[in-house]
């Protein structure tokens, strides 16, 4: 089989959505949506719960495919790859979850490196890039803790470090200030920001918080916001 072609179109962009359709149980979740990341761009997309932001992350990681349209992602049509493939891909997206998803019986270091410590990388590389990725979101003073013994913004900010320490080419941020007060929630924004001013990482993020709108143009998050959230009015 042939190495997969990218879309001209993908060359600056990280992931495109094109004419994107998809409902559960003849409920209409996401309805014709077109949109697009650049590669080294920031894109917030706001929606009130169940107007499909979750949905679009997880057809990015080719965990669901659409009913109609398709869906690029770092040069690759993500609803016509093979399961094998979408492995590869996925291995190039780090992903940060609304509770975090950390392992509750591994330190903060073993949740960090959980990645690279598959891969079978030199412990010497594991423990310079845990204490970097650690160090770059301020908790490297956490690194020997359990997550019961982290707050939940420490627990969100361990969860962003896991997601950098293998360079991902792009991040998806689930909810990323999802039931954190507004000062902490302003400290993820921040580290958020930071990512995006050192390493350039393409970055999508979905959220209900509308001073997510901080991190892109606000025209940007606005459009998106009014139109997940007509589509979950018409779901409803």
């Amino acid at each position: 089989m042939p190495p997969e072609t990218p879309s001209p179109d993908t060359v600056h962009k990280a992931i495109i959505f094109d004419d994107v359709s998809i409902g559960f149980e003849d409920i209409s979740v996401l309805d014709g949506v077109s949109f697009d990341l650049k590669r080294g761009e920031t894109k917030a997309l706001l929606g009130v719960a169940g107007s499909g932001k979750s949905t679009i992350l997880k057809i990015c990681l080719g965990l669901v495919k659409p009913d109609r349209g398709h869906v690029y992602v770092l040069g690759h049509d993500v609803t016509t790859m093979s399961e094998e493939e979408l492995f590869d891909l996925r291995n190039k997206i780090g992903i940060v979850f609304q509770e975090s998803a950390l392992f509750d019986s591994l330190t903060v270091r073993d949740n960090v490196a959980f990645r690279l410590m598959e891969e079978k990388l030199p412990e010497v590389e594991i423990e310079q890039r845990v204490r970097e990725a650690l160090s770059f979101v301020e908790m490297e003073e956490a690194i020997d803790k359990l997550p019961s013994e982290l707050s939940g913004g420490m627990r969100r900010r361990v969860g962003i470090a896991r997601a950098i320490i293998t360079q991902p080419e792009a991040l998806l941020y689930d909810s990323p200030t999802g039931g954190l007060d507004p000062i902490t929630s302003t400290t993820i924004i921040e580290l958020i920001m930071k990512q995006r001013d050192v390493y350039k990482t393409s970055a999508l993020l979905v959220s209900h918080w509308p001073a997510i709108i901080l991190i892109p143009s606000p025209s940007t998050c606005s459009r998106w916001m009014a139109r997940l959230s007509e589509t979950s009015t018409q779901a409803s």
